[in-house]
């Protein structure tokens, strides 16, 4: 199993959108993928169901043991699986200070990567709280590749530096550092100001730390979100905007080095 961790410096850069959509995207294509929300606001149950709003999840189980294998919900898309946030509130409300919060859900959270990955997933993306500490920097260290969503904002060409050395830094659990890629986000293709910004962020980073993907800012992404899909379902013919994220797919599954049995043979005869 692969675990795929999104995490950004600051909120509002799509990163639960991005999660949802991409989560979608390789299921599609037919990778069985886990969606994990650790976001204490619950933000991708917010976006697509009230069922998944209500039900216990990733928090349960770092405050009270919760088996992680009954929280995980299935969708109409069976190889789609949701783990909802659940009681992040009260983890933070009810553990005090940060320090005696991570003692106390440390090894619950190495449990439930461990039993994750023994439920017969391709992948797991996590969706994770604004910033690299915290919460967030415990899932680095369980992360195989850390994919950095970076709204097109003069912030960023400061922003972006800070966040690679901090994910650089992290000491994984597998006891190897993740790969990282930089995702722009929020791209007005119609602006010469944002397309002259976009080509400025991609100078700045190397050409592997780049996906050749930019996702644009469009209205589809707000009626999504308020209607509770994911792009790929919200029209019966996907609009370009959820095209995008096939295109996303595609290049992650490069980037992971996801390969089915199927694609494992260079060659498959017509005939024995």
């Amino acid at each position: 199993m692969t675990t795929l961790v999104i995490a950004s410096q600051k909120g509002g850069v799509g990163k639960t959108t991005v999660a949802i959509n991409l989560a979608y995207s390789l299921a599609r294509r037919g990778w069985k993928t886990l969606l994990v929300d650790t976001d204490p606001q619950g933000s991708v149950g917010l976006s697509l169901s009230e069922k998944a709003r209500a039900s216990r999840g990733f928090y349960d189980v770092l405050t009270s043991g919760a088996e992680v294998d009954s929280l995980i919900l299935p969708t109409r898309l069976p190889e789609y699986r949701l783990l909802t946030a659940g009681g992040g509130d009260l983890f933070y409300k009810g553990m005090g200070q940060e320090g005696t919060v991570f003692a106390s859900a440390r090894g619950r959270m190495a449990e439930l990567f461990h039993r994750i990955e023994g439920g017969g997933f391709d992948l797991t993306i996590v969706d994770t709280p604004a910033g690299v500490y915290g919460i967030t920097g415990e899932l680095l260290r369980f992360a195989d590749h850390v994919l950095l969503p970076q709204q097109v904002e003069p912030l960023s060409l400061r922003s972006i530096p800070q966040m690679l050395k901090a994910v650089v830094g992290v000491d994984g659990v597998r006891g190897q550092r993740a790969g990282a890629s930089v995702l722009l986000t929020m791209l007005q293709e119609e602006e010469p100001d944002s397309m002259e910004l976009a080509a400025e962020i991609r100078a700045l980073l190397p050409d592997q730390l780049m996906c050749d993907t930019r996702i644009p800012r469009a209205a589809d992404f707000l009626k999504a979100s308020r209607l509770g899909v994911p792009l790929g379902l919200l029209y019966k013919k996907p609009s370009a905007t959820a095209l995008v994220f096939d295109q996303l797919a595609a290049e992650m599954e490069n980037e992971l080095n996801l390969e089915s049995e199927e694609e494992a043979d260079e060659y498959t005869r017509l005939m024995d």
